[in-house]
This record gives C-alpha cells, sequence and structure tokens, in this order.
C-alpha cells in the first residue's frame, strides 16, 4: 500500500518534473554541443576540442579568471563581515530595529541593474555624488574609469546589495545558540571578546559556510552589476568571467566560444554546489546533534 502511494505521488509530481528537465537540461545539452563545433555565415561545424584549447590559450580567458577570483574573494569578505557585525548587533537587541532592518533590506529589494546604474550615476564626473566626495583623495580622477577604481565600485556595489541577505542567514544561526550557555561562560569569568572566539564563532561557523559557498555561487555568476556600471570596462578591466561568456555569445556572436565557456563556468557552479550541499549536511548534523 505505502509503495502504491509513492508511485502515485511521483505521478502526480511526473508533469512538473518533466518541464524542468525540459527546461534545464535541453539547454545544458545543447550548450555542451555547442561548444564542440563553429559558426560562421549560418554554417555550424563541428571542430572538436579546439573551443576549449583556445580558450586555455586565451590571455583574456585567464585575466577574466583572475578578475573572477579578485572579485569573488573581497566582495565574499567583506559582505560576510558586514553581515557578520549587523547580525550581531540585531541579536542583542536594537531599539527600533524594524525600522533598521527595512533601511538594510532595501537594496536587497532592488534588481541588480537598478541598483548598478544608481552607482554608475552616483560616480559620474560632473555630478556624481560619491564621486564629488572622493575625488580628492584620487587627485580628481574619475574613480569609475580606472581599472581599480572600476573593480572597488562594483565590489561596494555588490556589498552594499548583498550584505541583508547575508546577515539574515547569520542572523538565523545566531538566534539558534541558547543564552544559557553565556551566562555559564560570563558565570566563569570570560570575557565579551572570549565568548565570541570560543562559543558564537564555532557555533555558527557551519551557518557561516554555508553563506559563504552560497555568496560565492552568486558572485562567480554575477553579470548585472559589471553590466550596468561598467560593462566590462575600461578596456577589460573588470571583465570577469561571466561577462566575457556573456560579451563572446551574446555581443559578438562566437556560440561555440561562448558556449564552451559556458561549460567551464557550469563545472566551477557544480564544484560549488557540492561545496554548498556538503555545508548544509554538516549544518544539519550539528543541528541534529
Amino acid at each position: 500500500m505505502k509503495q502504491k502511494n509513492s508511485s502515485y505521488a511521483y505521478l502526480l509530481i511526473s508533469p512538473a518534473l518533466l518541464l524542468v528537465v525540459m527546461v534545464m537540461a535541453y539547454p545544458t545539452l545543447y550548450s555542451l554541443y555547442l561548444g564542440f563545433t563553429r559558426t560562421r555565415r549560418g554554417v555550424t561545424t563541428f571542430i572538436g576540442f579546439k573551443n576549449y584549447q583556445a580558450i586555455f590559450a586565451s590571455k583574456d580567458f585567464m585575466q577574466s579568471l583572475q578578475l573572477t577570483l579578485i572579485f569573488v574573494l573581497l566582495y565574499v569578505l567583506l559582505t560576510v563581515a558586514f553581515a557578520f557585525i549587523l547580525a550581531l548587533l540585531f541579536n542583542r537587541g536594537v531599539k527600533w530595529s524594524a525600522i533598521y532592518m527595512t533601511i538594510i533590506f532595501l537594496p536587497w529589494v532592488l534588481s541588480e541593474i537598478t541598483s548598478g546604474v544608481v552607482w554608475r550615476w552616483m560616480f559620474y564626473r560632473d555630478y556624481g555624488i560619491l564621486q564629488n566626495l572622493i575625488a580628492p583623495l584620487f587627485n580628481n580622477a574619475t574613480v569609475i574609469t580606472t581599472p581599480a577604481g572600476a573593480m572597488g565600485v562594483v565590489i561596494a556595489a555588490s556589498v552594499w546589495r548583498s550584505t541583508a541577505f547575508a546577515m539574515l542567514l547569520i542572523l538565523a544561526g545566531l538566534q539558534t545558540v541558547p543564552k544559557e550557555i553565556y551566562e555559564a561562560a560570563s558565570i566563569d569569568g570570560a570575557t565579551g571578546w572570549q565568548s565570541f572566539w570560543q562559543l558564537t564563532w564555532p557555533l555558527v561557523l557551519p551557518t557561516t559556510m554555508v553563506t559563504i559557498v552560497f555568496l560565492t555561487i552568486q558572485a562567480v555568476n554575477n553579470v548585472g552589476m559589471f553590466l550596468s556600471i561598467t560593462n566590462g570596462g575600461p578596456g577589460r578591466a573588470t571583465e570577469v568571467l561571466s561577462l566575457h561568456m556573456y560579451r563572446e555569445a551574446i555581443e559578438f556572436f562566437n556560440f561555440g566560444y561562448g558556449a564552451a565557456l559556458s561549460v567551464i563556468l557550469f563545472l566551477i557552479n557544480l564544484a560549488l554546489a557540492f561545496i554548498y550541499i556538503r555545508s548544509l549536511q554538516r549544518e544539519s548534523a550539528l543541528a541534529a546533534a
């Protein structure tokens, strides 16, 4: 009887499951196929691994991969740091916390493109608010027109937008820590700093790891911020791997090369997804214990 009910349940979800497979599996398999082809004047030719050979021999690919690593490292580090500080403040109780929480979550509500356009406006040379404020620190240069400045603006905008979501995840982890542990530590003479490193940090580490992996996946696939703020410029100074793939396939119509890049990006995401799932499993195991 139980097996019959199980089969009936699978039958009910089969239409939705089939739709998901069609929507996800077909583009994935077609991208794999395109990665082994070259299209010229509407004619598609099978060329084997030549696209992948060209990718790994390309300086543009290596540069985009390097820029991706820089962006991911700084973005994740700053987002988690700010999120952790805010989560600790809200966990201890802040007056008018509902108002502050609403303000903090406003950037997360906005789309990437909208947020990117706003940040680009703030760094226009003549009337950009932030540009006029920080220009004296950079010899009155237009920050967004320098390679380091452009990457810094994108990182700042991305951190500004994602901190609220990361804070929510870490705050949820902090609120699962029993207050009795801190009371016992206080009785034993532990300082606030000792309580943080010996109690808070180890207990919230699984949640923090999940947050880090989630933000890393998001950062690797970030296209909207780069498109709306710098469009990969100046030159190729902010052309990360995801944007490099987008430009090759959509702007330059190099579909085979772009599809091969998408396969490489897919493998990176697959590895990160595996780490994410393992982190979730560890967090569930610790919660069960």
